[in-house]
């Protein structure tokens, strides 16, 4: 089985994450995947972030999407690693990186009427990046994504608070893939699901022990914030 590996925004653990240096490294490290997050500003466009609050992630302060773009744009994302680095855009991702990499990418909110989803189709019809990009998230984006971009594939993500199993979540969704948190799965559903179709991503994966384990339950992809790590332990079991 390949052991296929999906940079959880790009090198986190090392690098500002979601942010273009980050996403480099991943692909010179050589994952087949990326993980990005993709929310709304203020003035309706979209950037790659993974929270919706600037505190943890840059020196502003709030809620990103109280934001413009250009204010947006002005906040330093490296500060706890002492980098001077911003945001990014997707548009910026696919101009670097599309097809090059898969793209799995983590939609946070579709925005009114759905128009996110709307806007990152027509990235990958532009890019023609169909066979490198998949969507990934909860119910509310699941539906919206199943009903503008049938076309792109989905991944189900459950989190704890879900009363709807991921199995069915999956299906209802029309989903080619699952994405577990640790904890939430066992061998049994991990066959269930390659049973019926649908592949399995997990979230996450730090060490050789993780990797072994989890790759030996049959996870088909693992995320992972230390694609260096990953790279090392790849090349001892190549």
């Amino acid at each position: 089985m390949k052991h296929i590996f999906c940079a959880h925004r790009g090198v986190s653990a090392l690098m500002p994450e979601n942010t273009l240096p980050a996403f480099a490294a991943s692909l010179a490290l050589g994952a087949e995947e990326i993980e990005f997050d993709i929310r709304e500003t203020k003035d309706h466009k979209i950037i790659v972030s993974h929270d919706g609050n600037l505190d943890r992630i840059s020196d502003g302060t709030g809620i990103l999407q109280d934001f413009t773009l250009d204010e947006l744009r002005r906040l330093n994302i490296g500060i706890h690693h002492g980098w001077q680095i911003s945001f990014c855009t997707p548009e910026e991702v696919f101009e670097q990186f599309a097809n090059k990499i898969t793209f799995n990418i983590h939609v946070k909110e579709c925005g009114e009427n759905g128009w996110i989803i709307r806007e990152l189709q027509a990235m990958i019809n532009r890019y023609n990046a169909h066979e490198h990009a998949y969507f990934a998230g909860q119910t509310p984006q699941l539906a919206w994504m199943r009903k503008l971009a049938p076309e792109i594939p989905r991944t189900a993500i459950q989190s704890p608070r879900d009363k709807i199993h991921i199995f069915d979540m999956a299906k209802e969704y029309g989903c080619s893939r699952v994405q577990f948190w640790l904890g939430m799965f066992d061998a049994e559903l991990i066959d269930r699901l390659h049973a019926d179709g649908i592949r399995c991503n997990l979230f996450h994966a730090e060490n050789a022990e993780g990797y072994e384990t989890y790759f030996g339950m049959g996870m088909d992809v693992l995320l992972t914030n230390r694609m260096d790590l990953a790279a090392v332990w790849r090349k001892e079991h190549a």
